[in-house]
């Protein structure tokens, strides 16, 4: 029997039932361990959260999605891969990852002084961890987020993908992007002029809040 809904478990897996799109859980996490089964499409929220033995983790190109605050208070993790599949990444995901140390990003695309920024054709972002020194194997270059050209390959900007970039003045949307996701330019706080292409055709909830924007 073959189920298109989400199941919030691999349960049904044990039951003898297909499965086309499996969250992996905190409680799944518990049961089944810190290895993510190749069934599995996303990680839930604060799935990985207080894993205190995990050290490092490898997060298979069957993930397509990381959930709020899934790796938090992890303080014994020093290193992790983001692969190119990832088209969504939740708040905080790293949050008082004291350790992490490295990071290992299969499609990276730019880093800002706040954030690091991945993927496509969907851009996503995480805030760059407090203690984090290491990307692809060489020490953080960090760039002024002004300089930052979205490429050509972009079609969608990511839920919270320019979050708290505080330093951002303006910025030029191109004409690949259709999408543009929820609170992605939240707390911009010097962003004055963005220039939006006629081809966005899905604007997220509260892409500007706390944004004195002039759109073009």
């Amino acid at each position: 029997m073959v189920f298109s809904k989400l199941f919030n478990n691999l349960q049904e897996k044990e039951q003898g039932n297909i499965c086309k799109n499996i969250t992996y859980t905190q409680t799944d996490r518990k049961s089944y361990g810190n290895i993510i089964p190749s069934e599995v499409k996303s990680l839930e929220g604060n799935c990985f959260e207080y894993c205190n033995e995990l050290t490092t983790i490898n997060i298979p190109s069957s993930i397509s999605k990381l959930g709020y605050k899934c790796f938090k208070e992890c303080y014994s993790l020093k290193s992790i891969n983001i692969p190119s599949s990832i088209i969504s990444i939740g708040g905080d995901c790293f949050y008082e990852c004291l350790s992490l140390k490295s990071i290992n990003i299969d499609n990276l695309q730019f880093i800002s002084e706040d954030r690091i920024f991945m993927n496509e054709p969907v851009l996503v972002s995480i805030k760059i961890p407090d203690n984090l020194q290491i990307i692809n194997g060489k020490n953080i270059c960090k760039k002024d987020i002004n300089e930052f050209i979205i490429p050509s390959s972009i079609t969608k900007l990511g839920d919270w993908c320019f979050d708290e970039c505080s330093s951002l003045k303006s910025i030029n949307i191109p004409s690949s992007i259709s999408e543009i996701g929820d609170c992605c330019f939240y707390r911009c706080s010097l962003l004055k002029s963005i220039n939006i292409s006629s081809s966005i055709i899905s604007f997220g909830v509260d892409v500007f809040i706390y944004v004195d924007v002039k759109k073009n």
